[in-house]
């Protein structure tokens, strides 16, 4: 099945113009260009209304400082309380990211925001909706997902997905600090279109789509080189990738609401657990701190979804939905820290 429609425009959780063969189109008003995930699902799994919440409450067992969670078409990342048992609603907010697809929070629970409005990655205080600290242009492409291996993510590089590359005809990596700016634009031809990254142990890893619109995923050893198309990728669809602290890959399927959990992939995957079935259409999320918990942004539903997580078995425990907005494309979750 194709995720590409509306003319000669990719279609994924994030597109609003054609920017013709990946690049840019300079002389087009920003958002026009805007390649986003959200805008890549297929027509039949849109939201087509509002939806009712169907969430259970959730269990009082949390450590967390909170949960953050963004919408493609809003202007504000929300946090919530880190046990949103009741489905409360917002308690803060970071006002001004356009077009954000994922969000990533690093060990000390500092935000880190790929803006795709401007074209820039945000990165702010370690409180729950804390100051922006600093912020650095991407000439490369417009960022979708960000990767942080472990550390500060104000002292240490972080890994940025670009859904669409200013120079490649596709998705790539590059890297990204508050003092040396962003370096490095790695690209594979099987990646026409590119959702998730993560890193490990110096390396990067990019789950996209080929131009038949199949899932693929690619290795960068040393986040270096034109990578290796990984073996034993079962995912119908590609999406969000994490690391648990045992060092597997949990790997989101976004249009069929699964989620897969890889050992390797360097580049032979090895299935651990899965494919788990999520509670909707989902394309990004993230793990807690102790990796016992994973929430993903649930688009089909407009809500956040909280699961118990262990490599080898996925349980739904709760949703909220409280300041979401299904027509927003709710696209990024997070917890604060991961």
């Amino acid at each position: 099945m194709t995720r590409y429609g509306l003319g000669c425009c990719a279609l994924l959780v994030i597109l609003v113009g054609c920017a013709g063969g990946g690049s840019a189109n300079v002389g087009a008003p920003l958002n026009s260009r805007l390649s986003r995930f959200a805008s890549l699902i297929p027509p039949q799994f849109r939201p087509v209304g509002p939806m009712p919440f169907h969430g259970i409450p959730a269990p009082r067992h949390h450590k967390t400082r909170g949960i953050y969670v963004s919408s493609f078409l809003g202007s504000s990342i929300l946090g919530y309380l880190p046990n949103n048992r009741d489905n409360g609603p917002p308690t803060c907010s970071v006002n001004g990211e356009d077009y954000v697809n994922d969000i990533v929070v690093d060990g000390g629970g500092h935000l880190v925001v790929p803006n795709g409005g401007v074209r820039s990655i945000d990165f702010f205080g370690k409180a729950m909706c804390g100051a922006e600290v600093g912020s650095v242009e991407d000439p490369f492409g417009q960022p979708s997902d960000a990767a942080i291996a472990s550390g500060n993510a104000l002292v240490k590089e972080v890994v940025i997905g670009h859904i669409i590359d200013n120079s490649y005809p596709g998705g790539s990596i590059s890297k990204c600090s508050l003092t040396r700016g962003c370096k490095l634009d790695l690209y594979n031809q099987a990646l026409s279109t590119l959702a998730g990254v993560a890193t490990k142990n110096g390396d990067c890893w990019g789950s996209g789509a080929n131009s038949s619109g199949t899932a693929v995923l690619v290795y960068f050893r040393h986040c270096s080189g034109f990578g290796r198309v990984a073996s034993g990728f079962e995912n119908a669809y590609d999406g969000g990738l994490d690391f648990d602290g045992d060092g597997n890959l949990v790997s989101i399927s976004a249009f069929d609401a699964k989620l897969y959990v890889y050992k390797g992939c360097n580049p032979a995957c090895k299935l651990v657990g899965g494919p788990f079935t999520l509670n909707g259409n989902t394309v990004f999320g993230h793990l807690n701190e102790q990796s016992t918990e994973f929430i993903g942004a649930d688009f089909q539903y407009g809500e956040a979804d909280v699961y118990k997580y262990t490599p080898t078995r996925l349980t739904y425990e709760y949703s909220f939905d409280n300041g979401l907005d299904a027509s927003d494309e709710v696209e990024g979750a997070a917890f604060n820290p991961e």
